[in-house]
């Protein structure tokens, strides 16, 4: 492990990804730099793993606090020996707060949000550097990076009311959805744009009409689509639940996100048809990593903490609890048996997500403007 983990933080250094602002010579993990921020670059991750929590408030910015799963990590944590305090955010909202933070961070774990919008964290020089013990038990799902690691995947799932349609009757794809009469006025559409999962869906239409030359990189017939896409769809409006109204039959088809799947099942007592699209289905992993911090004791807290949450055991047990579809191989066996099914079946779009997610704020103000 030791040889593992002395490897892999050569190559982040070699990358010159590692965000210290004190000198490299003599770094001394038990100091800190000029500006009084930890340094980083010697850690011995092995050593702080095997030591027991030291009882250090740990503040967990998550965007995986609803539903009960807040309270739900602070038992399990403090059983472990960790003392936590959860700050609910959406993905992006976390994202921002880490990024607008960095100089003078309030927050020293985060947990919840995309690849993505990690990769903005790491250029920002807000988090720490972070192998994991789990890091190989994960290789190969996203990009690493040095400083996050998946813990699940996290499609976009449509799904369909069972007793309107069957596997051969529902959509086949979200072309059917505009392009098919019978489905016209029967799914739901995105009603909001700031969720990682509503912009997905966006992103995976127009992923596949894009066009160098067409405006903001996509063709007319990529703009055709998403506005056929949203003039023959259901725009829930509030008071009404989308997955609700396709539990009744109302609005019988609509999308979710993987990890929130099994949770509204319960909620709406359906069993729904799960469409698994020609295409594939807009997918993500999303991840954990350790802000940079300026205190020693935090600093080894919150790499024990977020090593010992996308552990094998710990994450299995969210995910048998909640729905997750995992990352980490070893964690397989404990998810629901309905998700491991789900994870079974489900392919990931073949489509260019850090260069969707690069368009998408400029394909949301034209929908908002021009479409929607």
């Amino acid at each position: 492990m030791k040889k593992f983990i002395s490897v892999a933080m050569a190559l982040v250094m070699s990358l010159g990804m590692v965000a210290c602002s004190g000198d490299n010579e003599g770094s001394d993990t038990t100091k800190g730099d000029a500006t009084g921020s930890v340094k980083e670059e010697s850690v011995d991750f092995e050593k702080i793993y095997a030591e027991k929590p030291n009882g250090e408030l740990l503040v967990v910015v998550t965007n995986n606090a609803g539903e009960g799963r807040d309270v739900w990590l602070k038992n399990l944590a403090s059983e472990a020996g960790f003392n936590l305090e959860i700050v609910s955010l959406g993905g992006g909202a976390a994202t921002a707060r880490v990024i607008a933070e960095a100089n003078n961070p309030t927050t020293n774990v985060i947990w919840g949000p995309s690849e993505d919008q990690f990769a903005t964290m790491v250029e920002a020089n807000a988090l720490a550097p972070f192998v994991p013990e789990w890091a190989e038990d994960v290789k190969g799902l996203s990009k690493e990076n040095g400083y996050s690691w998946p813990y699940e995947i996290q499609p976009k799932l449509l799904v369909a009311n069972p007793d309107q349609f069957t596997e051969e009757t529902a959509p086949k794809d979200y072309k059917d959805l505009w392009e098919k009469p019978e489905f016209h006025g029967k799914y739901a559409v995105p009603t909001a744009f700031d969720g990682n999962t509503n912009r997905a869906i966006i992103g995976g239409i127009l992923a596949q009409y894009l066009d160098p030359d067409g405006e903001l990189g996509v063709s007319d017939e990529g703009w055709e689509a998403i506005k056929a896409y949203f003039n023959n769809g259901y725009k829930t409006p509030k008071g009404e639940n989308d997955f609700g109204n396709m539990a009744s039959g109302t609005v019988p088809i609509t999308f979710t996100f993987a990890s929130g799947l099994l949770g509204k099942m319960k909620s709406f007592n359906v069993e729904p048809i799960v469409i698994y699209t020609e295409v594939g289905e807009p997918t993500n992993t999303n991840q954990i990593g350790v802000v940079k911090a300026k205190d020693q004791k935090i600093f080894e807290e919150s790499l024990r903490f977020a090593n010992w949450l996308g552990s094998a055991d710990v994450i299995g047990a969210y995910a048998a609890a909640n729905g997750n579809i995992v990352a980490n191989a070893k964690a397989k066996d404990q998810m629901d048996p309905f998700m491991k099914d789900v994870a079974d079946k489900f392919k990931a779009q073949d489509a260019d997500w850090t260069y969707i997610n690069s368009m998408m704020d400029q394909w949301v103000a034209k929908i908002q403007l021009e479409i929607y």
